[in-house]
């Protein structure tokens, strides 16, 4: 028998998911995101500024992309331009793969990420399991939904239960 969950995401969304587990529910919840256009967007992007890819263009002391300039930071501009490209792609690949705990999704995202730096593809074609576990991991970094809470709904011993009360 499937319980009843609420799923809140900030003031402008909330949902009811039938599922037997949290875990259940969020994967459902996921699935159910994989047509939306704005996170699509953030996963199938390779800007540097503004998406998924942000979260990778960095080093262990600051993120290689100056908001205010679009330039290197000067540590990384007084390297030649070989070892430049090469101490950024070593980079983003390291946190990529720290990203995801499934290195296949991994794999497949520097895969595409490579074809797009070589102008061959500007539709990533990553499959639905992959979307699904990305959409999770984005969602569980709290940056997409303000106050993301999966709730169980019990209202057959309670007359009245509050899901959520900022």
């Amino acid at each position: 028998m499937s319980n009843l969950y609420a799923v809140h995401g900030g003031s402008s969304f909330y949902a009811l998911v039938k599922a037997e587990t949290e875990d259940e529910v969020f994967t459902i919840f996921a699935k159910s995101q994989i047509n939306d256009e704005t996170l699509l967007e953030e996963i199938d992007s390779f800007i540097v500024n503004g998406s998924l890819l942000e979260k990778f263009y960095h080093d262990e002391h600051e993120h290689f992309f100056d908001d205010f300039t679009g330039e290197y930071p000067e540590r990384i501009k007084k390297m030649n331009e070989e070892d430049r490209e090469r101490y950024v792609e070593y980079h983003i690949e390291k946190n990529v793969r720290e990203f995801w705990d499934t290195p296949e999704y991994a794999e497949m995202y520097l895969q595409e990420l490579k074809k797009s730096w070589n102008g061959e593809n500007n539709n990533p074609a990553f499959s639905d399991d992959f979307y699904v576990e990305t959409i999770k991991l984005i969602i569980e970094e709290g940056n997409w939904y303000e106050d993301f809470v999966i709730k169980k709904v019990d209202i057959v011993e309670n007359e009245c239960q509050i899901i959520y009360r900022d």
